[in-house]
């Protein structure tokens, strides 16, 4: 049998400590499976929230190209209209050259007249090939060149009918 000695118990003190400390220094740091898991689904529930608005959002700010160009090009022909009295241009060639209306294909939109009826003149501006979520959509404006009433669409929708008279 082995008697403890006064030499050999600093010796076990220190063997049991540097043996606790071992076994601290393995004890994991890493995630559980499960945390994971709830992780992964609090991610994916908040996506499948914030995805569907986030992709309107981005409709709206195309439809503000469209918006933009149509009230410039429906103020412009009114401005001639008062100085002229002019009829206001069917093509887009004379309305680009006249009002500035972009040509076709150099935006996300495509611009034509929709109407001429004294004093109301309609246009409308539909998505082109270069941006597949707006191709085929349309937003449409009208002015009266009366009383200077602008209509504009509020969204990417042909079944809202715009009124200026």
């Amino acid at each position: 049998m082995h008697t403890m000695t006064s030499s050999t118990s600093p010796m076990l003190a220190m063997r049991l400590i540097q043996r606790l400390k071992r076994r601290q220094t393995k004890a994991p740091n890493a995630f559980t499976l499960v945390e994971l898991l709830v992780v992964v689904a609090i991610v994916g529930i908040l996506s499948a929230v914030a995805l569907p608005n986030f992709l309107s959002q981005t409709d709206k700010a195309k439809a503000t190209e469209a918006k933009t160009n149509i009230t410039s090009t429906l103020k412009q022909a009114h401005a001639k209209f008062l100085e002229d009295g002019a009829a206001p241009e069917s093509t887009i060639a004379n309305m680009n050259s006249n009002y500035g209306t972009p040509t076709n294909g150099t935006t996300k939109f495509n611009y034509e007249q929709v109407s001429w009826s004294t004093p109301v003149w309609t246009i409308k501006a539909v998505g082109n090939s270069t941006d597949s979520g707006l191709d085929g959509k349309e937003i449409d404006g009208c002015i009266n060149f009366n009383t200077g009433v602008v209509d504009i669409q509020s969204q990417l929708d042909s079944s809202t009918a715009v009124s200026c008279s």
